[in-house]
């Protein structure tokens, strides 16, 4: 599972860190072919600013793609993966005190060390906990 998560995760970052670098190919082919156009003797002057901006242009979808869609993919991939880590070692710390006949008290003070200080609040506070059967009900 981590491998598998890891390749995912290392696919985007590879993306992010060159999606700008493909932007600024993307920017000197374009000002290649715009010098090669401009030709000063037919009137090509009056080419160059549509033709830079089309050649500026792939600098600015290189940086979008790598800041405003790769980078956050990885980010949330990133932060799903340590989620579902912690999720699975809390299962399987709560496997093996069962196997092991722990108290059900404290094998929950236990598993809810895992947890952050908000949640373990929620998780601790009698009110929340009765409220939540009264719900069920």
């Amino acid at each position: 599972m981590l491998t598998r998560h890891e390749d995912c995760i290392g696919i985007y970052d590879t993306l992010d860190a060159k999606a700008p670098a493909f932007g600024m190919i993307g920017t000197l082919v374009g000002l290649v072919n715009m010098l090669k156009g401009m030709n000063l003797d037919e009137g090509g002057a009056g080419d160059i600013g549509p033709a830079m901006g089309t050649a500026l242009i792939t600098t600015f979808y290189g940086c979008v793609l790598a800041h405003m869609i790769f980078s956050p993919i990885a980010k949330k991939l990133r932060v799903r993966n340590d989620e579902e880590l912690l999720y699975k070692q809390i299962m399987i710390e709560g496997i093996l005190a069962i196997q092991a006949g722990d108290n059900p008290k404290f094998l929950r003070e236990k598993l809810v060390t895992f947890v952050s200080q908000k949640q373990r609040q929620k998780l601790l506070d009698p009110d929340a906990i009765a409220s939540k059967k009264k719900a069920e009900e």
